[in-house]
């Protein structure tokens, strides 16, 4: 369990399956069959990340151990709320405006936005994980975000239902074409009501192509560390990421791999004009801190942008 800012605890996410208890408890005469599993639970060195890419990777990538690698960004209260003090800012939203966190992980601006009063308030993802924590979160403090799971490229939203769409968190740039990457956009155009706003939250590509680290290590905990690998694709368009999650006392828990496509923010604004968009303005930067003062990854600068249908 988690406190949250007013002391009350609230449902924090599930911890990775198995303890260490089970290492002493094996037959001495197994033991060498266990370590052989644990020195394959990691691919060893690789001349070429972006080969080992899934297709879908985002649909495994958010669980429980990702909470814990990020969590010095999206579980930070402190971080959430200086980000929703930046979007009302930026947009004129009221409290009765219906809103639509498209990407919305665990919940954790839409909460925020109830929170402040906004009770038309829907958060769509498709990690069921991170949904059901998020639901989880929302009925602990009795707030009225609704949640939905799906494909951000295809919604289940009639036409013209939202004053305005958030896509915040770099939660874009995760499919193998820009053309899907528009579809996704020109599907939040449609759910858009006339006039109704978007903001888009995303990394500074132009900035992460010359200043991403190739490699780090950081502890997450007392007993977890995260190896982290990255490089650019073969044309360069996106970054190829690798973590190795490793716990002291279980091994190697995963070896996963996943790619960000690198918008600059003349493509963004390219991209939201193909898409049905009126042309986006750039707002200033948005520098993250964090907790473990560790490696920031795609969150460290980002890009926002808004924009009307």
């Amino acid at each position: 369990m988690e406190s949250n800012s007013n002391g009350a605890t609230r449902p924090g996410a599930t911890e990775a399956e198995g303890d260490g208890d089970h290492w002493n408890a094996i037959n001495p005469s197994e033991r060498w069959n266990l370590a052989e599993l644990r020195r394959r639970a990691t691919l060893g060195p690789l001349t070429k990340l972006e080969e080992h890419v899934p297709a879908a990777w985002w649909e495994q990538q958010f669980d429980a151990l990702y909470l814990k690698t990020d969590g010095d960004v999206v579980e930070d209260d402190d971080i959430t709320r200086d980000e929703i003090d930046l979007f009302l800012r930026l947009l004129p939203l009221t409290p009765e405006a219906k809103l639509l966190d498209l990407c919305c992980g665990q919940g954790r601006h839409i909460l925020e936005f109830c929170r402040r009063g906004f009770a038309k308030v829907e958060g769509f993802d498709r990690s069921s994980f991170l949904l059901s924590v998020a639901r989880q979160r929302a009925k602990f403090e009795r707030l009225p975000a609704r949640f939905c799971e799906g494909d951000a490229r295809v919604l289940p939203y009639v036409a013209e239902t939202f004053d305005a769409v958030l896509i915040l968190g770099n939660s874009f740039g995760y499919f193998a074409s820009a053309e899907d990457d528009c579809a996704m956009l020109r599907e939040a155009h449609r759910v858009l009501r006339p006039a109704g706003r978007l903001l888009l939250d995303v990394t500074d590509g132009e900035y992460l192509k010359i200043h991403f680290a190739p490699r780090s290590w950081e502890w997450i905990d007392a007993t977890m560390f995260v190896c982290r690998e990255r490089e650019l694709s073969t044309d360069g368009d996106r970054l190829i990421s690798r973590e190795i999650i490793t716990d002291v006392e279980r091994g190697v828990l995963v070896d996963r791999f996943y790619a960000e496509r690198l918008y600059s923010s003349g493509e963004l604004r390219e991209l939201l004009t193909c898409a049905g968009f009126c042309l986006a303005d750039m707002h200033s930067e948005l520098i993250t801190g964090s907790a473990r003062n560790q490696d920031l990854g795609m969150m460290a600068r980002r890009i926002v942008l808004t924009s009307c249908k």
